[in-house]
C-alpha cells in the first residue's frame, strides 16, 4: 500500500460483525487497490452459511487481501455466559490490517471476503483460542504479493501488542487485570 493510500484509508471497526460492508485492500494490475466488499464468503453449500473467518494454519492463499481496521470484538464464552470484548493493536497508526481472501462476484453474491486466523497472541489467549491474523505494516506488500510463506507473514504478536477492554464497563481496559 502506497503512503498516500495508507493515509487516506479509512479505520473500520470490527464490533458490527460478519454482513457488513468494508474496505479490503488487493493486489490488482501490478498496484494496491481499495475496494469496498460484503465480510462473507459464497457458502459452498446451497443453504450454508457464509464463511466469516477461516484458519490460516496449513491453507493455500489465493486472492490475498488486507481488511483495514481500528479495533476489533472478542467474543469470549457460549450462551448467557458470553462476554464481548474490543481489541485494539497497540501502535501509533490510525489502523491495522487483518489478513484475507477475497473472492470476485459470482452466482448472485456479490465481490466479498474473508478474515483469516492465527492462534491467539498472550494477550488474546485468556478469551479466544484463536483471533483475526494482523499482517504487519512491513510484511503488507509480501501479503498482497505472496512473495513469502503464509507461516511467516502470518504469526502471533508477542505479548503486550494488543489491549482488551470491557465495553460494558464503560470501555474500561481489562487486559492488565489478566
Amino acid at each position: 500500500m502506497t503512503a498516500q493510500a495508507q493515509r487516506r484509508a479509512p479505520a473500520e471497526s470490527w464490533r458490527d460483525g460478519p454482513g457488513k460492508t468494508a474496505q479490503i485492500v488487493l493486489w490488482r494490475n501490478g498496484a494496491a487497490t481499495q475496494l469496498q466488499c460484503k465480510w462473507g464468503l459464497k457458502p459452498i453449500e446451497m443453504y450454508g452459511n457464509p464463511a466469516h473467518l477461516l484458519r490460516s494454519e496449513g491453507r493455500t492463499i489465493t486472492n490475498p487481501c488486507l481488511i483495514i481496521a481500528s479495533d476489533f470484538t472478542i467474543d469470549a464464552g457460549k450462551g448467557a455466559r458470553r462476554k464481548r470484548y474490543t481489541a485494539r493493536l497497540i501502535t501509533d497508526e490510525p489502523f491495522f490490517c487483518f489478513a484475507g481472501v477475497w473472492r470476485p462476484a459470482e452466482d448472485g453474491w456479490p465481490e466479498a471476503f474473508a478474515a483469516l486466523t492465527v492462534e491467539a497472541n498472550p494477550d488474546i489467549a485468556p478469551f479466544k483460542d484463536h483471533h483475526m491474523a494482523v499482517v504487519r505494516p512491513d510484511d503488507w506488500q509480501d501479503w498482497l504479493m505472496q512473495q513469502r510463506p503464509v507461516a511467516e507473514l502470518l504469526r502471533p504478536f508477542p505479548k503486550g501488542s494488543f489491549e482488551i477492554s470491557d465495553p460494558a464497563k464503560g470501555g474500561a481496559v481489562v487486559s492488565a487485570l489478566l
